[in-house]
């Protein structure tokens, strides 16, 4: 009797362990849809997160699917290329990848990047701008939104398209046709404390071309500096077809950024010649939150000066609907700008995929560990 009730207990145990593990295993490839391109080399996994605006999130999820976390270092890629490594315990390190460290990584992936280690990823992307003030219309706008994807040819290139759906124009005379969304290539890359993003095609703000961004940043410190050119042409789509100008938009800018620690506070400082040659200097003060950013500045130009606010936000649910090679998905970043004073061209400027600096404090390894700290309070 008392044989069978040991029998019976042990069998009892062993069926609740298994629904556990089965569980356990069930969640970790749950997660693992969320996550693209992930490798393991060794206790080291690379793996590239499209879904969440805060690289946090995938560094948690991450971490949890691998499941033996001792001695684990995860390498987060941005376009398939990495960022730096992060070991995630009590806190977060950081520390940029040997080119040794990084060639190993491109070897274990294939061209092209995308065919075997990526999802078709669609998102629902909304464009919006104002102006308000007019005693007639007190809020004057244009509402779009557009459903964009990107294709990754090798490590770090890019290219982002997509169909764009006007809804309401009151700022300008043009027709609400359905046409290409902002279309264009970009290539990331990251050497140590060197990152360099260049871009070339149909931006937003209605300007084409190339654009080129260098940033000297130790994702460990305070301050960073960086370095931006661009050449640009005005363009727009008319009712059946493309209307365009020649490049002569030239884009030159230098900033310099600090970054204080405890607040997840940066002072940006950034001046040289804006768009229509218009000469001058830009003051930001940016403060990030776990999911959102937000910003004040002033610009002060040779046509004037204005003050105004800007924000950067997902927009929920996140996926839509998700497979194993499929997914569509609310947008991970609605970035938002208003400008107090509008039509002297006052440091105005183009909006691309990314700016390089606003991408980078993302993955400050402080910025990551002040998240932590809040979590565990």
């Amino acid at each position: 009797m008392i044989k069978n009730s040991i029998a019976i207990c042990l069998l009892m145990l062993s069926a609740a362990l298994h629904a556990q593990t089965f569980e356990q295993n069930y969640e970790r490839k749950k997660l693992a849809l969320n996550l693209e391109n992930i490798i393991r080399q060794g206790t080291q996994i690379s793996y590239e997160n499209r879904l969440y605006r805060n690289p946090l999130m995938g560094l948690l999820e991450m971490r949890t699917v691998a499941g033996d976390t001792a001695g684990l270092t995860l390498v987060p890629l941005f376009q398939g290329f990495p960022v730096g490594k992060y070991q995630v315990g009590g806190g977060v390190q950081y520390a940029a990848l040997s080119d040794r460290e990084q060639k190993a990584i491109f070897r274990a992936r294939n061209f092209p990047l995308h065919l075997k280690n990526y999802k078709l990823d669609f998102w629902i992307q909304p464009y919006f701008a104002a102006m308000f003030g007019n005693f007639s219309r007190p809020v004057e706008s244009n509402t779009s939104v557009a459903l964009q994807t990107q294709l990754f040819l090798w490590p770090g290139f890019s290219l982002s398209t997509g169909i764009f759906f006007p809804i309401i124009n009151q700022m300008d005379g043009r027709p609400r046709n359905v046409r290409p969304a902002p279309t264009f290539v970009n290539q990331f890359y990251n050497r140590g404390r060197h990152f360099v993003s260049a871009s070339a095609g149909f931006f937003n703000n209605d300007q084409y071309g190339l654009n080129v961004q260098y940033r000297h940043a130790d994702l460990n410190k305070a301050f960073s500096f960086g370095l931006e050119a661009g050449l640009t042409g005005f363009y727009y789509y008319p009712l059946g077809g493309i209307y365009y100008e020649d490049p002569d938009n030239l884009l030159l800018l230098a900033d310099v950024a600090y970054r204080f620690q405890r607040s997840d506070f940066t002072v940006k400082l950034s001046g040289g010649q804006f768009l229509w040659a218009v000469k001058g200097a830009r003051m930001d003060l940016i403060r990030q939150f776990n999911n959102v950013e937000i910003g004040f500045y002033a610009t002060a130009t040779q046509n004037g000066s204005t003050l105004g606010f800007n924000f950067a936000v997902p927009i929920p649910p996140g996926k839509i609907v998700q497979g194993k090679n499929i997914r569509l998905r609310t947008t991970d970043e609605f970035r938002w700008e208003y400008t107090y004073t509008r039509g002297y061209k006052i440091g105005e400027r183009y909006r691309l995929g990314y700016q390089l600096d606003q991408k980078l404090r993302q993955y400050h390894r402080d910025y990551l560990n002040r998240q932590l700290e809040a979590a565990s309070e």
